[in-house]
This record gives structure tokens, sequence and C-alpha cells, in this order.
């Protein structure tokens, strides 16, 4: 240490004792009088409001000096009494909400494309000025995306029209997941109804008959015997760990002898009667109605999570199953707008390729041809996927109506949903924790655990057995008489006993034991994880829903302004030249672009809305379907 800092601790350590006990003082009489300091607070505060307001208005504001070695920025007491900035207080105007029959003549379905287009093209007419080339135009185009449209049922057996909750109605009677899940309660039932099996009583009988014929020297000895026994009885566990046995046994012996015995002449045959009770009942090991039932509970817990796994199976096919039908409106909707892009491809060219005398450039016809050429084999990718939705669908339904080797067009008849959902989500997340069947599963799994952990802790304990036997028998030379001597309980026998047993260093149940306990562990953490992934789940499906919504007026206005600046172009009748052409087919490109996102919207906002459900639990109240208690085994 410095021989400075050895001469400075002393009076340091003088100066810090001195400042917390004047700290020490200044709070205590702070305590007690508080009250006094108020109006010396209020008498400064006044001040300093007198002091501010008597200066003058014109006179600049006193500016405060920053250290040198260090920048500072702080407010100084002028700035108090400023109005607040415009940016701080002011929100953005809530755009209202198209109509949906506006929005939906943007994106038409190909069932109902040829009259939307139709009523586009009254609507051209119907401007107070409007211009001949841009309808002369468009009734170029109207039949010819008519015609393309008519691709996509061309060469079906059938057609199926198909609402949202006829699609749901038949995935939940055909879908093979759901079927296939809906074993796997009953299953779990069997095995319950098995544990419980355990402590049902058992019912024995035996019948033994042994011969002996030996040879043999005394004349006395028996040279053939014969020995019959013939009884019954019952065996039960107890949910304490006792195992109880009773037994009732007859048993005839039969001798062959010297025929001067008289002795074995009173006896032969003798019949013997025999009443017996056993007891065993563990005090250590194996005791107790918690380790004698885990099994039971356990299947019970598993039966539990086997529901909750089927009602998470129904909820996911759901979810699977209506997000396939908007991912089906979706590809048909985006075939009808393709469909009339290609022929406003196609008109463009015929126009150009009438003026191909006159002021039209071969660059420019092959350049109009070549984009109406990609947008014919763009047309005919966008109906592949329509017919890959359907079949997508279709795999969910496994409807026998509707299979997948038949080429059948489905339909959807449901209009997209654009109204706003009030959702709190405070209150989803809490719906989510306490709807979600993950969460019950996960619970479940818990307990599961926790009862592998008791009965682990009790293998960890010696063996400790009491025993007790108890025995009557009864003796005659025919079986009645025998039988009689059992009922008068005159021969009267019993067995105490108590067995004792540990293993040396007792390290396997020990590590049985410190395995349920991690395994516990384990499971209390997974159900931490999992609450965090669902809370997460729902902040996110929320978030999505309001973000679709907010998207859809402003949407709409870009589909608005890009048809206003196509029909400008086609508008103008000044000679084609290359800048016009390009401007013209980039429009009708954007046109169509805004119109996919626009369809994409929507489809992603009633996609979100079924999502922010199904991140709650609450899909099958929200479709309302009821999950019965005992699943139906097909």
């Amino acid at each position: 240490m410095p021989r400075g800092a050895s001469r400075r601790g002393p009076s340091l350590a003088k100066e810090i004792s001195g400042l917390l006990m004047l700290a020490f003082l200044l709070g205590c009489q702070g305590q007690g009088e508080f009250r006094d300091l108020e109006p010396s607070i209020a008498t400064y505060r006044d001040r300093m409001l007198v002091e501010h307001t008597a200066q003058p208005p014109d006179v600049p504001p006193p500016t405060l000096e920053p250290e040198p070695s260090e920048p500072v920025a702080q407010p100084v007491p002028w700035q108090a009494d400023l109005p607040p900035r415009a940016a701080l207080v002011t929100r953005p105007e809530e755009l209202p909400q198209p109509r949906p029959i506006d929005v939906l003549i943007e994106i038409p379905d190909p069932e109902t494309a040829p009259q939307a287009f139709r009523d586009r093209l009254e609507a051209l007419k119907s401007v107070p000025k409007p211009d001949e080339r841009v309808i002369a135009n468009y009734e170029q185009v109207l039949p010819r995306a008519i015609e393309n449209l008519k691709q996509i049922g061309a060469g079906r057996t059938r057609k199926v029209y198909l609402s949202l909750a006829e699609a749901v109605q038949r995935a939940l009677e055909h879908n093979y997941s759901i079927r296939f899940e809906s074993y796997t309660p009953a299953i779990s039932r069997t095995q319950l109804i098995q544990a419980e099996a355990a402590f049902d009583a058992e019912f024995f009988l035996d019948v033994n008959v042994d011969k002996r014929d030996l040879q043999t020297t005394d004349p006395r000895r028996p040279a053939v015997s014969q020995v019959t026994t013939y009884g019954g009885g019952f065996r039960q566990l107890l949910p304490t760990g006792m195992v109880v046995t009773t037994t009732l046994n007859q048993q005839r012996a039969w001798e062959r002898v010297d025929p001067g015995d008289q002795l074995v002449k009173i006896m032969n045959p003798q019949y013997q009667s025999v009443f017996a009770v056993n007891f065993r009942q563990p005090l250590l090991r194996g005791f107790g109605l918690d380790v004698n039932r885990a099994q039971i509970n356990i299947a019970r817990a598993q039966l539990n999570i086997a529901y909750e796994q089927f009602v998470l199976q129904v909820r996911q096919t759901l979810l699977e199953t209506e997000t396939a039908y908007w991912r089906l409106v979706q590809a048909r909707r985006s075939a009808a707008i393709v469909a009339e892009t290609a022929a406003q491809y196609w008109a463009t060219y015929q126009a150009l390729w009438r003026r191909r005398e006159h002021d039209v450039t071969v660059v420019e016809l092959s350049s109009a041809e070549s984009r109406w050429r990609t947008r014919e084999v763009q047309y005919m990718e966008v109906v592949r996927d329509v017919k890959n939705a359907e079949d997508q669908l279709k795999v969910l339904l496994n409807d026998p109506d509707l299979l997948l080797s038949q080429d059948i067009e489905i339909v959807p008849t449901e209009e997209p949903f654009m109204a706003q959902m009030a959702h709190d989500q405070l209150e989803a997340v809490r719906t989510a924790l306490e709807e979600r069947s993950e969460i019950r599963a996960a619970r479940q799994q818990i307990e599961q655990a926790r009862i592998n952990t008791s009965v682990a802790k009790n293998g960890t304990l010696p063996r400790l057995d009491v025993t007790f036997d108890y025995e009557v028998q009864g003796l005659g030379n025919n079986a009645d008489t025998s039988f009689d001597h059992l009922t008068t309980n005159r021969y009267i026998s019993y067995v105490v006993g108590v067995q004792f047993a540990v293993p040396i260093g007792n390290r396997g149940p020990r590590a049985a034991w410190r395995q349920a306990e991690l395994q516990e562990a384990q499971s209390i953490v997974g159900l931490y994880q999992l609450t965090d992934e669902i809370v997460r789940e729902v902040n996110f499906a929320a978030r999505t829903l309001e973000v679709r919504y907010a998207q859809i007026p402003s949407q709409l206005e870009a589909v608005r302004s890009a048809d206003s600046q196509l029909r400008a172009y086609q508008a103008r009748t000044q000679r084609i030249d290359p800048i016009y052409l390009e401007n013209e087919l980039n429009s009708v490109e954007r046109l169509a672009g805004e119109r996919n996102t626009l369809l994409s919207v929507i489809v992603e906002y009633n996609i979100a809305r079924i999502g922010l459900e199904a991140a709650k639990g609450t899909l099958l109240e929200f479709n309302n379907i009821v999950v019965t208690d005992e699943p139906p085994c097909f």
C-alpha cells in the first residue's frame, strides 16, 4: 500500500463516519419534522414561479454552459410553459373501412368473375366523360378473360360447391388424423381398467392326484398310496399393500398295507379338511395408498393426457382445414386476376398488331408478345396451383365423395370475412393459459412425474413385512366327518412372522429416486417453457390480426391507384412509343400485383382470425364444436 494512502486512511474513515452520522441524524429529524418541511418546500416553489413569470417574454432564456470535460443536456425552467409539440399529441386519422362488395369486385372468384368483369365495363361506361379507347380496350379484354377462366373447369368430372361449415363437418366425420387419434383415449381407458383390476379378488381352484407305487421290504410300509387334494379359495391385494389369501382344501389319502394292521384299517382311506387364511402386510417398502394405487393414478393421468391430445388433434385438423379452404379461395381468385392480366396483355398485343404497318416497330411488337406469352404460361401454373390446393383440402377432408383419384372442381362458397374482430390481448393470453390442451396435458405429465417420484422414494426403504397364517383342521374316515370336525374350530394353528430385507448400499433404488426427481423437475421446466411459447403464439396471432385488418383499406386504395394509372395510359391517343408501351405494360403488371397483394392481405386476415382462436384454445367453441368425454371408436 502507498504511504500516502496509509496516512489518509484514518482521516477518510472519520469523514465517512461523520457523514453517516449526519445523514442518520437528518433522517431521524426528518421523520419527526416532515410536516415542518412541507411549508418551506411550497414557499420555495411559489417563489420560483413568481420569478419565472416576472421575466419578460422577449428576454432570451439563459444558456447552460456545460462542463468542458463532460457534455450534458438538461431542461431549463422556461421549457415547462411551452405548448406540447404536435408530433407528440396527434394521432393518424382512422381510415374508414371499405364495403366488402367494393373489395371483392377487385378479387372475384372464377365462378363470379364474368359478372364482375361486366360490372367493371359498366363502371367504365358510367363515368361522366367515358374514354372510348379505355372502353374499347376492356371490351376486348372481357371475352378473353372469360375464355381463360374456362380452363379451371376444363376436363373436370363434376363441380362441388363447398361452404366452410360443410368443409369442417366433413373433416370431423372423415379425417384420418382425427379418427386415428380417437383410438388413443379408448386405449388409455382400457389401461386404466387394467390398473384398477390389480385389486380385484382372484378365485383359484386346485385339484392334485398323487399316486405312488413303490417297492418295499417292510410289510407295514405301504407299497401303494394315493393322495387326492382338491380345494379353492380367494386371493386379493388391498390398497394398503396387504395380500389376503383364503383357502379351503380337502385331502383324501389311501394306502395299501398289511391286512393285519388294524390301525390302518380304521383310517384307510382318511379325509382331512383344512381352512387357512394368510395375511401379508408391508410396513415400509410397498406400504400405503399412494404407492399401491400409483399405477391407477398414472393411468388416469394418461387418460386425461390422451383426451387432451385428441382435442389438440381436432383443433389442429380444424386449423389446417380452414387454412386449406382459404388457400383454395386465394388460388382461385388469384387465377381470376392472372386470367384478366393475361387478357390485358393479349389486348395490348392485338392493338399493336393492328398498327404494325404504321407506327409500331418490330421490337415493340415482340416485347408485347413476349409479355403476353409469359402471362399465358403463368396462368397455366396458376391453374395448376388451384388443383393442388383442391388436393390439399381433399387430403384433410378424406371425404369419400371427394376422392383424390377424381378430378373434381371444388368451388368455395364462403366469402372472405372483412369485419374487425374486437379482442383483448391480455384476456386472450389468460384464456389460452386456461383452455389450451397442451397446458392441461403438461400439468398431467407433472402429476405423473410426482407419482413416480413418490413411488421411487418408497422403493428406497427396506423391506419389512408382517405375516400371519391361521389354519383350522378336521380329520375323518369320510369327507363329511372331516368337514364336521373342521367346523368345531377345535384344531387351530397359527404362525406370526416378520421378514426384513435391504440391499447392501441400496444404490439402485436411490438412483431411481434421483432419476424420478430430475424428471419431475424437467416436466415443471417444460411447463414454464410451454407457457412462454403459448403467450408468444397469442401475441403473434393478435398482432398479425391487427396488422392484416389495418392493411385492407390501404391496399384497396393502392389497387384503385394502379387501376387509375392504367386507365390513364390507355386513354392516350398519340403515337405509341417504346416508353409509353413500357409504362402501359408496367401499369398492367402493377395492377395485377396490387390485386394479388389485396387478396393475400384478406386471406391472411381470415387465417389470422382462426389462428388467434387456435392460439387461445377456443377454435372448437368458435366453430360450435363439442368434444364428448369419450371419443367415438370407429
